[in-house]
């Protein structure tokens, strides 16, 4: 029937045993969408296991590495090699998976990577180094609750009798005492475990995305049609940009005044009795952004980063003292449902993700970088959004460009380009798509005079609930 069938071009062949229907797709997106489900079916008894399950299932350099006691030879697939490996099936610290399968446990991960094993031909090696251990547990342990890591230990303990290798105990306990910080490594740790030892533990995902959003940056695609330079606008620095900027920028985050009320409050210093608090952020941001040398204020090193994100931050926050200005955040925080860097890792995030900035251009892609950098780390208990853009300005002013202004009626588009960036997808190129556009109006404004400024905002719809905007179909323009 199936032979049949694809003579009459109705099924394809895509390996011994594996067919189907659909006549277009790439034969290896096919197998690797539908992995498990193929795994199930051609090694039925299938453990995934040493790294593939350090990995989480996810297929490392086109290979997945199983137990299995049916199956010993490697099963070649369209961009999949599944290599069975002899041992023991699943034990009762293993976990189920998806199509029927089971993938080892945490205790059973760690007893199975601890086998030593050898790459071949410019192939990943079967189990982990030790150092990439030594990461994967600091991992691990950075979303356990504090006490996992000896309660892991007992449990290797138990997994290597049942595996029949106690001679691993030794090894075991050492690498686990070395990740809780009980014992000295003896050789040299990962690039996680070493930043844990020293203090600094980051956040490895973050990384990743950094990383992933410097190289985007560094070669911008030509369609985006990205400027090499805006210059500073008349009245970047002495006319209402500034103002305009503290406004919009705390309007972004929910404190809301007519620019009546705002104007009066920035003309005075003072703060009215009736909303003090929101005031005083009205009033550190345009102090931050007006200052003619601090806005241009660029970090040179890590230390350097550190001082004024933290400078900025007790700036624009000084009036909020509940909200601990200029100092790092001591409780985690969330937007929604997303969870932003843990309190512990947010120094380590911030001076690792600092050295990507170096392969960035100058000017808008680093301040790009910088805007990302600092939102998705949100090292504050409040006023990340205000510092995070204050600190990307910060890089256009340094290479002499215009500032970047965010109008409300861009709000929505703003905060939806920052998700899609910090999403598992990256899309980048919404990111930098958004920005630019708001780069391009703020260069565009007659910031110089007040009055051509306030009928430009009206005529470009800036002042519009962004919302609204959208359902009627309106947005932001060019002068």
């Amino acid at each position: 029937m199936l032979s049949r069938a694809v003579s009459q071009g109705r099924v394809r062949r895509l390996a011994r045993e594996l067919y189907t229907a659909d006549l277009s797709a790439d034969p290896a997106l096919l197998v690797l969408r539908n992995r498990w489900v193929v795994l199930a079916r051609l090694v039925p008894d299938a453990l995934i296991a040493d790294r593939s399950a350090a990995a989480d299932g996810e297929v490392d350099g086109g290979e997945l590495f199983v137990v299995s006691g049916q199956r010993s030879r490697p099963l070649e697939l369209p961009g999949l090699v599944i290599r069975p490996r002899p041992g023991p099936g699943p034990l009762g610290s293993d976990l189920p998976w998806a199509a029927g399968l089971h993938i080892t446990g945490a205790a059973r991960t760690v007893a199975d990577n601890l086998a030593p094993s050898f790459s071949r031909a410019g192939k990943r090696a079967r189990t982990l180094s030790l150092a990439e251990l030594g990461d994967w547990l600091v991992r691990k342990a950075q979303v356990r609750p504090p006490g996992w890591l000896g309660q892991l230990k007992a449990q290797v303990l138990v997994v290597l009798d049942e595996l029949g290798n106690p001679g691993r105990k030794d090894q075991a306990e050492r690498l686990l005492d070395e990740v809780a910080g009980t014992r000295p490594p003896l050789r040299a740790p990962g690039r996680l475990l070493a930043a844990r030892l020293g203090g600094r533990e980051f956040d490895p995902a973050r990384l990743g995305r950094f990383e992933a959003l410097a190289k985007y940056l560094a070669d911008i695609p030509p369609g985006l049609d990205v400027p090499v330079a805006l210059a500073p606008p008349e009245g970047d620095s002495d006319g209402t940009l500034p103002f305009f900027e503290a406004y919009f920028s705390n309007f972004i985050e929910g404190t809301e005044f007519s620019i009546e009320e705002a104007e009066a409050i920035v003309a005075s210093g003072t703060a009215p009795a009736n909303r003090p608090a929101d005031a005083h952020d009205i009033l550190g941001t345009f102090r931050a952004v007006s200052d003619p040398v601090g806005r241009a204020v660029v970090p040179t090193t890590p230390e350097e980063l550190l001082e004024l994100l933290s400078a900025r931050h007790g700036a624009i926050m000084g009036g909020r003292p509940e909200k601990g200005p200029g100092q790092f955040k001591a409780k985690a925080n969330q937007a929604g449902t997303y969870v932003f860097v843990e309190p512990g890792l947010v120094v380590g995030t911030l001076v690792e993700g600092f050295r990507y900035a170096a392969a960035v251009p100058a000017g808008f892609p680093r301040a790009l970088y910088a805007l990302f950098l600092v939102t998705e780390t949100h090292p504050f208990d409040d006023g990340n959004g205000r510092v995070a853009r204050c600190h990307m300005c910060a890089e256009l002013s340094a290479a002499g460009m215009s500032r970047l202004i965010v109008p409300t009626v861009l709000r929505n588009e703003y905060l939806q380009a920052m998700r899609q960036a910090a999403s598992r997808r990256a899309n980048f190129e919404l990111y930098a798509r958004t920005l630019t556009w708001a780069w391009r109006w703020t260069a565009a404004m007659p910031w110089a005079d007040r009055e051509a400024t306030m009928g430009r905002l009206v005529a470009t719809n800036a002042l519009m609930d962004s919302t609204d905007a959208e359902h009627i179909g309106s947005r932001l323009e060019m002068p």
